[in-house]
């Protein structure tokens, strides 16, 4: 035994036949933070000896926040809904967040907004970039298309709050990445605004809908092309819609 190694790491380490995805969610249940466990991962230390491989960082950590998400998700599963429609806010570097939870089972969904000039979206004479990506209640079965890392990383942060609280969530996450944000310091960030941004009280609103409306004036894009790219506004405006016609 190592006693530079804690036992949690020790146990991954020397169980050449543990699939990687279980050696990550035992060390996560076990204390340790995600950026350890990219650590191992990225040293090609976890998995069956056979499939042991190096792993670029950038790689190891979005496995790691998609293989802990999954993990949370899945706690997550039979809880109880939250009772109101909370909004909570973050910005580091250039960047905002915006987290909408209502109640509802389980969904996410990252809109990003991406200013011309930004480090993703170098155009300055352009016009902003939208992506998104989405789950429902029974997560996903590939890679999202459009947001990348992001994804997993916001995704990790919401979960980790509701995990804790012990509740279930409609989940908005709206990302403004302004032109200030010109040099890309990881998702890590991204995880770490969203950790912050429950850490105040946050704001409450009598609907999905209210909480969306009020953002209306913050968002550098307009209602009308949030509602083209976000699924889940989008299916608001059509119920809002079909309610108001019936």
């Amino acid at each position: 035994e190592n006693p530079h190694v804690p036992r949690a790491v020790e146990k991954t380490l020397s169980d050449d036949n543990w699939r990687a995805e279980g050696a990550i969610n035992y060390l996560y249940r076990r204390g340790f933070d995600v950026y350890e466990i990219d650590d191992v991962l990225s040293a090609g230390a976890l998995g069956r000896a056979d499939q042991r491989r190096l792993v670029p960082t950038r790689w190891s950590i979005t496995a790691v926040d998609d293989t802990v998400g999954q993990f949370l998700r899945g706690t997550i599963r039979n809880a109880p809904s939250v009772d109101t429609v909370e909004v909570h806010y973050n910005e580091y570097v250039g960047n905002q967040y915006w987290v909408v939870l209502a109640p509802g089972d389980w969904e996410f969904e990252l809109v990003e907004m991406k200013a011309p000039g930004s480090i993703w979206n170098p155009d300055s004479e352009g016009s902003y970039y939208v992506a998104a990506d989405r789950e429902g209640y029974e997560g996903r079965t590939g890679y999202v298309d459009e947001t990348a890392g992001a994804y997993y990383a916001s995704r990790l942060g919401v979960l980790e709050e509701l995990a804790d609280r012990g509740r279930q969530a409609k989940v908005l996450v709206l990302r403004h990445a302004s032109e200030e944000y010109w040099a890309p310091v990881g998702v890590w960030q991204i995880r770490e605004s969203i950790r912050n941004a429950f850490e105040g009280e946050g704001g409450e609103a009598e609907s999905f809908h209210d909480a969306v409306r009020a953002l209306d004036d913050r968002l550098p894009i307009s209602s009308e092309r949030l509602r083209r790219k976000s699924r889940m506004v989008a299916g608001l405006q059509t119920r809002l819609g079909e309610f108001a016609g019936s």
